[in-house]
């Protein structure tokens, strides 16, 4: 068994670093999830209350927002906060 590995990595170290097989992560996600400026809203009625962390699903249930658009308004937070935040 050892020497199975052996040469398996001799291989890979023979072939180079190309031969070995790179994971990609898919930046494509798997359905669009459409923000609208009342979801964002919602979103920030509950962070300016300041009951909640986040993170915290106890959070999202404050809201009528799914659990995909709770994540996707977390990750893309600056850009949606810059098309519909408050310019105070």
């Amino acid at each position: 068994m050892k020497r199975k590995k052996y040469e398996r990595n001799r291989k890979l170290i023979q072939g180079g670093i190309s031969s070995i097989p790179k994971l990609r992560r898919s930046n494509k996600m798997s359905s669009f999830i459409d923000i609208t400026k009342e979801k964002f809203d919602e979103y920030v009625t509950v962070q300016k209350s300041g009951m909640f962390n986040m993170f915290d699903p106890r959070a999202r249930e404050m809201t009528t927002l799914t659990k995909s658009e709770w994540s996707t308004i977390m990750k893309e937070y600056e850009k949606l906060d810059e098309a519909w935040g408050d310019k105070e």
